[in-house]
């Protein structure tokens, strides 16, 4: 398997990768300290420093499974939650990139905000209230409702045109 990571911090899902035997193709990365530790154990390995700039047409064929954490502060409880409005809000680039490489496989980590903000303006306020108490609450038994919300609006970000499709299973 050739592997490539987005927001690949100090290469945790690149160490994954190393341990199964797979090739780490790319890594992207803006931190420098970051690109500095991922350089060290992946020398061989390509580095972008910015995903705006990372045209990844030319590793479509070349890389099976794409991994990363793209940034959870538009989405966390802990934050101002501004989702899309966050200019950290970077889940159109990555979907980008996933778009141009057309992986077999993605695996992306972030944290279960991300179920409540990214397309909250298509939500009846029934919807709204039902999603808010379930985060508010650890304890609250998940509903058919908050499974069917959570599948529609994770549903809704996979959508990569007619030529292109990725399954998701979530995993909490």
């Amino acid at each position: 398997m050739r592997h490539g990571s987005l927001f690949s911090g100090i290469g945790g899902f690149d160490l994954a990768a190393s341990w199964m035997g797979w090739e780490n193709i790319f890594t992207c990365e803006k931190d420098p300290f970051c690109r500095k530790v991922l350089q060290h154990y992946w020398p061989q390995t390509t580095s972008h420093e910015d995903i705006y700039q990372l045209n990844a047409t030319q590793y479509r064929g070349c890389v099976d499974i794409i991994s990363g954490g793209f940034p959870c502060q538009p989405f966390s409880q802990a934050g101002r939650r501004k989702g899309k409005k966050d200019d950290r809000y970077l889940w159109p680039e990555a979907r980008r990139v996933i778009t141009e490489v057309r992986p077999e496989w993605v695996v992306l980590e972030n944290v279960a905000g991300l179920f409540t903000i990214l397309e909250p303006e298509s939500l009846s306020d029934l919807e709204i209230k039902a999603i808010e108490l379930f985060c508010q609450d650890s304890e609250q038994e998940t509903s058919t409702t908050i499974l069917r919300l959570q599948r529609r609006i994770i549903g809704q970000q996979v959508v990569f045109g007619d030529q292109y499709a990725i399954n998701i299973n979530v995993i909490y």
